[in-house]
């Protein structure tokens, strides 16, 4: 009884999403180029998001070198307007150069890790470098503030 009800519940899900009812033979399996095509789509598919993510990984990389060469540069030209400063503030943004050059080297470190990552664990990752470059930036802004 119970059996008859799940194949007329099977019947009628076949009926509503338009399948031709078929008869089933004990250890009946679907054809061979059935499965075989859906093992293969399904690597396909799996192969497309992976280069869809390194790609998106390589994008990332190069916009935060792009970032960090960009702070780097920021960062000479404060060193050379340190020198410039009087002995007080001179000592003061020494300090402060030093803290984004440890914030720089930081960001940098975390992006090497991005670089060594697998396709699926970079993304992980990213918020951290994301947020290590904003940390980097914020500080290079609060220090370029204090300048006389």
């Amino acid at each position: 009884m119970i059996a008859g009800r799940i194949l007329m519940s099977l019947c009628l899900t076949g009926a509503i999403l338009g399948l031709a009812p078929r008869a089933v033979a004990a250890g009946d399996q679907a054809s061979p180029s059935t499965t075989e095509k859906m093992i293969r789509d399904t690597k396909e598919a799996v192969e497309s998001t992976k280069q869809y993510s390194m790609q998106q990984k390589e994008s990332f990389q190069k916009t935060v070198q792009a970032e960090l060469a960009e702070m780097q540069a920021k960062i000479a030209e404060l060193q050379k307007k340190t020198s410039a400063a009087s002995v007080e503030a001179r000592k003061d943004l020494q300090k402060a150069l030093q803290d984004l050059e440890h914030k720089k080297d930081e960001a940098r470190k975390q992006l090497d890790e991005v670089s060594r990552s697998t396709s699926s664990a970079w993304s992980t990752m990213k918020d951290n470098v994301n947020a290590a470059v904003a940390d980097l930036k914020k500080s290079y802004k609060e220090t370029v503030s204090k300048l006389p």
